[in-house]
């Protein structure tokens, strides 16, 4: 079944679907292993910690599809994610439990293409938000031919 989001049905303000998750040994080793990012500070606690880190810490890329996975989850299938962007300020390590979250913040129509703007970002219990985003998402319009 198609899901179709339009723009005209999205008002600033709307969340973004939210989701939470705990990072294991698991994950590190299925993220690790999948992306193939075998830097040590991502898998080896005494590396992680000597580098000032809390402990082993998911990648770039790991958070990055972790938001991703909200927007275009909230966009529907004829939606188009035109831009995302993050900024990592804090680690996502080893024992934490991290959620994506998201807003709608704005509403646009720019050469001839419905947009809307998101804020995106990652929280984890240890400092709250850890990674800041936003996302820019191409809706399709009811009144567009």
């Amino acid at each position: 079944m198609t899901v179709i989001r339009y723009w005209e049905d999205v008002t600033v303000g709307d969340a973004l679907p939210s989701y939470t998750l705990e990072i294991t040994t698991s994950l590190i080793v299925d993220q690790v292993s999948g992306s193939q990012d075998y830097n040590l500070m991502h898998h080896d606690t005494a590396f992680a910690r000597a580098q000032g880190a809390p402990d082993a810490y998911v990648n770039t890329g790991f958070i990055e599809a972790f938001l991703a996975r909200s927007v275009t989850g909230w966009m529907g299938d004829t939606g188009w994610m035109k831009k995302l962007r993050l900024e990592m300020r804090r680690f996502n390590a080893l024992g934490d439990t991290i959620k994506v979250a998201g807003k709608v913040t704005g509403k646009r129509i720019e050469d001839g293409e419905h947009l809307v703007d998101c804020d995106v970002w990652v929280e984890n219990n240890r400092d709250g938000i850890s990674v800041p985003g936003g996302a820019v998402v191409r809706l399709p319009s009811k009144t567009a031919a």
